[in-house]
């Protein structure tokens, strides 16, 4: 272990430290990074290698060549090499060296496109096809394709990407970027809403937007993301082993918005509300989601501006309740905004701008948790973000300055108490709070190739240092815990509680780098080091990963590394001794009170265990530093340029993970908040992308997984919507489990320029816990036999466009749900005390849904 530091010890004299004392084992490892790292630029002087070929092929939706197309090649988003395409509509670029790049097509009369790609190894030739669509019709899905296998993303770490062209057809018209995550292997919505990435919490991932962090500090969720319709691409990265990536221990999530085009577009989506009709009698409003976007060059060449908004009122109905005390009204808008300006061709500067206002009245009522017994919620978001892109002496350098904000707002129905019942809840929701986040964090990145003697390195470096800050107030109301016949067994009362005020000031610095070893041999390296000062803890994170092409041809790639990865720790963490205390009273047959009220301190303790030897930390209260250790292998093999297949295993267990358990403390009975939480993910997937001309494509994917862990992490206490009862931590699987998944979707045509977007979905359903009436576990919770019946949903859309002018063109589709009208449980009666205990209940039967697109 990392010896301990005084706490007048500086981050600066800490580093110094850690890397002096560190155990022999410790420096044996970091010698030996060090001094593979050495090897690595050594080589990278010493030898030399050709380069690629990129070939760009610009054709019309008839799939004619589009002559003297411009097509540009950007390298790590700075603008670069730009060529018109010949009759045959194709460009080509020589002499490519190793890297990331993004393809921006555009032609007169036609909407622009662009695509990210990378040149992973060396004398490769990537192909690659765009499909352009005239401004007055609605642009097709974009294929883009490459003729040799390392044409995937970084080496080591391939994301899962998701177009913005991809999903907007799909049934579910995902608006938000959260809205498309499901799609992707690994990543399930748990009937909570929540979003689950390796079986765990969106708390313990990152949501990054051009680079910059984005995720709430108060509580690390993701809240509000960016319209679909502002985004050019999503990936996600579930093994990412590059160092630039920190403050996670589950995955990814990195977006990245678009700038307007060359001409200007606009697009509204959904203009009219849908009415709700019931028995055949027209019943008020139903939804509202119009959704608009536009951008466009405000300066020729220099200045372009690109807008997208969203309106939302939505009335969710719950099928388990009656009408009309059955529905959750969310009113929200939803704009992001983003300025580029291209000062020279090596030099631009992106703004943007994020607010996203919403509320909510009756959040999440169920059958147990009926419209009054529900929160309400109010919160409003807002980000703004700085960011220059300049080439200068053979550097790359990227200088980010982002600002967030976080308010959030959480009431109840009324000011009387709430019961606990085996069949339902009574009363209103016990707790209400205030709170105001923010985050202010400035990034910079450097990157640079160096090629020399046939080898070739790219180097990256960069730092990130943000201040967070947390403050608000948590009130609480008595809870009564009912049995069947009404009968009181158990009272919990609430005192103290003050207002908190937190701040926080973390910082990372990362190098690595992207090593052609030869020619079909890759390796990414790097470090990662990261501060967070509250939590008086410092933390080494070394990566490692490889991509082999073994075949002459260069078609298969195997990828393999290991990585270790750290969570930054919310600020609602050191907010919990602020918070009311509980008085918990028993009862008995009687209904007198039996034994002494139970007053439960509220207790953050100092992990004084044996920790990670990667990490230092000091000795102050919440001295917590959540570590993950991944490993993956995968590979992939193109059969054709129409069919690829991937096979992926990983491999990840978490330690360090903040839980809330009663416990005796000296005597005293307390809610100890401590670090000493475990988890563990495995996962099988398989995927198949088929993928035919006009930009049609299907995706099969099948995940095998595992994910276990305890079951008392501090976000389901000191979040918005924190859980009053504790109880003894267990270690079981997770919530989000989910053993076998399979999900297919895509694109296709059909005749008479119609498209269909089928999604399909087969899965086991997620565990529960058994409870007795006094809300306390029966056995062990969310065993793999206490689950939901398995899942199957069938659902497509057919789109079709009418051109009404030169100008306009109408979209009609018609959206079919669980077409098979199966069975997809909403709820089970979970307490054995409930006469109807084990019976699950509810469905979203068969549904249809018609929707209409304007486009100018």
């Amino acid at each position: 272990m990392i010896p301990k530091c005084g706490r007048e010890t500086s981050p600066v004299n800490r580093i110094g430290l850690l890397l002096l004392h560190l155990k022999p084992l410790c420096i044996q490892r970091l010698n030996t990074a060090l001094l593979l790292a050495a090897t690595f630029l050594l080589a990278g002087l010493l030898h030399g290698q050709d380069r690629s070929r990129v070939e760009v092929r610009v054709k019309d939706d008839r799939s004619q060549p589009i002559d003297r197309a411009r097509v540009r090649l950007d390298r790590d988003t700075v603008p670069g090499n730009e060529s018109l395409a010949n009759s045959d509509g194709l460009a080509t670029f020589l002499d490519i060296a190793p890297g990331a790049y993004r393809a921006r097509v555009s032609a007169p009369g036609y909407e622009p496109l662009s695509r990210s790609f990378a040149v992973n190894l060396t004398g490769t030739v990537v192909d690659l096809e765009f499909t352009l669509v005239r401004l007055a019709e609605l642009k097709q899905t974009v294929e883009v394709r490459g003729t040799v296998g390392p044409d995937l993303e970084q080496a080591s770490s391939p994301s899962t990407e998701l177009r913005r062209e991809q999903v907007k057809s799909l049934p579910g018209r995902p608006a938000k970027v959260a809205d498309t995550l499901p799609l992707i292997p690994g990543i399930a919505r748990t009937p909570d809403g929540e979003i689950q990435i390796g079986g765990a919490g969106e708390h313990r991932s990152a949501l990054v937007v051009n680079s910059t962090d984005v995720t709430d500090p108060a509580t690390g969720r993701f809240g509000t993301t960016v319209p679909v319709d502002s985004v050019e691409s999503i990936d996600v990265f579930q093994t990412p082993f590059l160092a630039q990536y920190g403050r996670f221990t589950a995955g990814v999530v990195s977006v990245e918005t678009r700038r307007g085009g060359d001409k200007w577009h606009f697009e509204l989506n959904d203009p009219f509300p849908d009415f709700r009709i019931r028995s055949w009698h027209l019943r008020g409003l139903r939804d509202a989601s119009p959704r608009m976007n536009f951008s466009g060059p405000l300066i020729k060449n220099r200045l372009y501006f690109s807008e997208g908004f969203e309106y939302d009122i939505r009335k969710t109905p719950v099928r388990t309740l009656p009408f009309p005390y059955n529905e959750s009204k969310t009113e929200s808008v939803n704009s992001f905004s983003q300025l580029d300006y291209i000062v020279s061709d090596k030099h631009f500067v992106t703004a943007t701008f994020h607010i996203t206002p919403r509320h909510t009245n009756f959040v999440d009522p169920q059958f147990f948790s009926p419209q009054a017994t529900t929160p309400s919620f109010r919160g409003l978001d807002r980000a703004w973000t700085l960011i220059d892109h300049k080439a200068h002496g053979g550097w790359l350098i990227d200088s980010t300055l982002g600002f967030q904000a976080f308010d959030a707002r959480v009431g109840s129905q009324g000011s009387a108490g709430m019961s606990l019942t085996p069949t339902g809840t009574l009363g209103n929701y016990y707790s209400t709070q205030e709170r105001d986040a923010g985050r202010i964090e400035w990034l910079e990145t450097a990157s640079r190739t160096i090629t020399s003697g046939g080898r070739t390195h790219n180097l990256k470096f960069g730092s990130t240092v943000a201040r967070t800050s947390n403050s608000g107030q948590l009130w609480e109301r008595p809870i009564d815990i009912l049995d069947a016949t009404g009968q009181r067994l158990k009272g919990i009362d609430f005192t103290g509680g003050t207002p908190y005020r937190k701040s926080d000031i973390d910082q990372g610095y990362f190098a690595q780098d992207h090593w052609m070893i030869a020619p079909n041999l890759a390796m990414d390296a790097g470090m990662r080091l990261e501060y967070q000062g509250i939590t008086g803890t410092l933390r080494l994170a070394p990566r490692i990963g490889v991509a082999w092409t073994p075949l002459r041809k260069q078609r298969t790639v195997i990828r393999g590394g290991f990585g270790i990865f750290y969570d930054r720790v919310p600020l609602s963490v050191y907010s919990f001794s602020h918070y009311p205390e509980q008085i918990v009273t028993s009862y008995g047959l009687n209904g007198q009170i039996e034994g002494q009220p139970r007053r439960f301190l509220n207790i953050t303790e100092i992990d004084l265990g044996k920790r990670f030897p990667l990490i230092d930390s000091g000795t102050k209260a919440g001295n917590f530093a959540p570590f993950n250790k991944t490993w993956n292998i995968s590979i992939e093999h193109p059969f054709s340029q129409t069919l690829r297949l991937r096979a992926n295993y990983t491999h990840g267990d978490t330690g360090g993970i903040m839980l809330l358990s009663p416990r005796i403390v000296s005597g005293s009975d307390a809610l100890v908040l401590g670090g000493g939480g475990k988890s563990s993910y495995r996962q099988l997937e398989l995927t198949a992308k088929l993928a035919r001309k006009s930009g049609q494509e299907m995706v099969f994917s099948y995940v095998r997984s595992r994910s276990r862990g305890d079951l008392n992490e501090f976000n389901q206490f000191l979040g918005n919507f924190p859980s009053a009862v504790v109880r003894p931590n267990q270690f079981s699987n997770l919530s989000g489990d989910l053993p076998n998944r399979f999900i297919a979707w895509g694109l296709l045509s059909l005749p008479w320029k119609m498209q269909i977007a089928p999604m399909f979905e087969y899965r086991n359903g997620f565990p529960y816990a058994s409870l007795d009436a006094a809300r306390n576990y029966v056995g062990l919770p969310n065993r793999d036999w206490l689950r939901f019946p398995n899942f199957l949903s069938v659902d497509a859309r057919i789109l079709k466009d009418f051109k009404v002018s030169p100008k306009y063109t109408l979209r009609f589709s018609v959206s079919g749900f669980n077409l098979t009208n199966h069975f997809n449980a909403l709820d089970v009666h979970s307490n054995i005390a409930d006469p109807q205990s084990g019976v699950f209940f509810g469905n979203n039967k068969r549904r249809f849904r018609a929707d209409l697109d304007i486009i100018f």
